[in-house]
């Protein structure tokens, strides 16, 4: 993120800003420093001997510079403002705070300084600063936000900055070099959507949700969109699973036509896991790909579909068969959101976390097994998993975007989970659901096949019922479906079903050459 401090001399851009990148672990860059550095002399004696016109061209050159670096802050002179170009570039991938200071003040801090400021070496300098200003208000209108800085500190200033943004929030990175982005995690986090937004320089938004879960935030949701100048089109699907199909991408395509969106658009998913992984795949697709922001209102999606990019929709014959990789923008979790989901759905997301723990984190499997009631009662607790879960998925995410590899760890139950979603028509268990049973079978084959202890696997299933999820497979569902709906699963090799195993709680293996018979014992066993 590149956030840039604009404003009247005096109103404190230059030590909020060194505040601000200290408590960001940002770089901090003062342009007007800057411009005295590689001129070799004061800017004052740079306007007595060669001119404001010399100094403001000189300007605009360095902050085109400065504008092209990202996880920085810059001070900006005070005159910035005046040069619609310099606006433009500051603007691009960051957001414009513009700090406020009553005349008296900045004259008071000014004097303080030294009062060596060209442009106030006159008779009457509180006059000269109410004339500036009066000129640049409307132009200093143009920042994102502002921030009074009269009675307040540096540091408090800072720190109003970084709740405005959420970066007081929890912060994971997935780091893709150039299409890196931010999952934000915390409390009230919707609130801070729309300015966050502006980053991005959206020509158009659509928020694109469900009839159950927009209703509930739709005035909380707008509110924070229309805060910030950004007044959404709002494109709804229906609830369930059975809609994340073509008929509805198709919809959704249409909608963006007639409302005349372009390559500048923006997409918010606002929902669970169909609502993001459907919008994804719009986003992917529409003008062959515009930007869009995950905000996930369930678990289960807060801490798997929201991240990493895999988009796509169902196929009567398969479960995301078709989709592509695409990542966010953005992701914005906001845990309150988890307040208003049914148990089910909660239960359903805690078995995705019991899936990282398994993969890749036994400590985080132990406090899973220890910290049950907090995480359930919406605790603390549950922060913690949710931030864990985010970063084990994004460092995977980072070493391997597109699952050529190291990814495919992170299907860990979903050979046989997305099986059933699909032999029982993805109308019977939710995706968290399917995946728990799938998780216990997975554990019981890797007993089988004697790379897993037994007294490990009933750790599995302990937890998973702990969870109140279902561990085995109900006998009304005929293996044989299971095994065909295998077969057509994205995650065969060469006609080899491919498994997730684990070995030991936080470590597993890929096995690609797991026989028939086996896996149908393992599903009869389990049953």
């Amino acid at each position: 993120m590149k956030i840039v401090l604009t404003g009247f001399m005096g109103t404190g851009k230059t030590s909020v800003g060194k505040e601000l990148s200290r408590k960001l672990g940002y770089k901090f860059i003062d342009t007007d420093v800057l411009i005295e550095e590689r001129e070799g002399t004061p800017i004052s004696r740079i306007f007595k001997k060669k001119g404001e016109d010399y100094f403001r061209n000189i300007e605009q050159a360095v902050v085109k510079e400065v504008s092209k670096i990202s996880n920085v802050v810059i001070a900006t002179g005070g005159g910035v403002i005046k040069n619609r170009n310099n606006v433009e570039n500051l603007g691009r991938r960051g957001i414009v705070i513009w700090l406020k200071a009553d005349p008296k003040i900045i004259l008071k801090r000014v004097m303080l300084e030294g009062g060596k400021r060209p442009l106030l070496e006159v008779e009457e300098p509180l006059e000269e600063i109410n004339k500036l200003l009066t000129e640049r208000v409307p132009l200093y209108m143009q920042a994102d936000a502002s921030v009074d800085t009269n009675y307040i500190t540096p540091e408090e200033t800072a720190e109003e900055i970084m709740e405005m943004l959420a970066l007081d929030a929890q912060i994971v990175t997935v780091d893709l070099k150039e299409r890196s982005y931010s999952i934000v995690i915390g409390s009230k986090i919707l609130q801070k959507l729309g300015l966050r937004l502006k980053e991005f320089r959206p020509s158009k938004v659509a928020v694109v949700s469900n009839k159950t879960v927009f209703p509930i935030y739709k005035d909380t949701l707008l509110k924070a969109l229309n805060d910030f100048d950004i007044t959404p089109e709002v494109i709804l699907i229906p609830d369930g699973e059975e809609y994340k199909d073509f008929t509805w991408t198709y919809h959704l395509h249409g909608e963006l036509l007639k409302a005349r969106f372009d390559r500048n658009s923006m997409l918010i998913a606002f929902g669970g896991g169909v609502v993001g992984d459907i919008t994804g795949f719009v986003a992917s697709t529409y003008m062959r790909g515009i930007r869009y922001v995950q905000v996930p209102t369930t678990l289960l999606a807060q801490v798997d579909s929201s991240v990493g990019g895999k988009t796509g929709v169902n196929h009567p014959l398969g479960k995301n068969m078709i989709g592509t990789f695409y990542q966010p923008s953005l992701v914005m979790i906001d845990i309150d959101t988890i307040r208003t989901l049914p148990k089910g759905e909660l239960s359903a997301g805690m078995a995705e976390i019991i899936k990282y723990g398994v993969i890749a984190d036994k400590e985080l499997f132990n406090y899973l097994e220890n910290n049950r009631e907090n995480i359930l009662s919406l605790g603390d607790s549950l922060i913690h998993v949710i931030r864990r879960s985010c970063e084990i998925k994004a460092g995977i995410v980072s070493k391997d975007e597109k699952e050529t590899g190291l990814r495919a760890i992170l299907n860990f139950g979903h050979t046989i989970g997305h099986a059933i979603e699909t032999a029982t028509d993805y109308k019977r268990f939710l995706h968290g659901e399917a995946v728990a049973i799938g998780m216990c079978a997975a554990a019981d084959l890797a007993v089988r096949m004697n790379i897993f202890r037994k007294k490990e696997a009933e750790r599995i299933k302990r937890l998973v019922e702990l969870y109140k999820l279902p561990a085995i497979i109900p006998d009304n569902i005929n293996s044989s479906e299971i095994i065909n709906a295998m077969e057509i699963d994205k995650k065969v090799m060469a006609g080899q079903i491919r498994f997730i195993l684990p070995e030991a709680i936080g470590k597993v293996r890929i096995e690609e050459n797991v026989d028939r018979e086996t896996i149908a014992r393992v599903l009869q066993a389990n049953a």
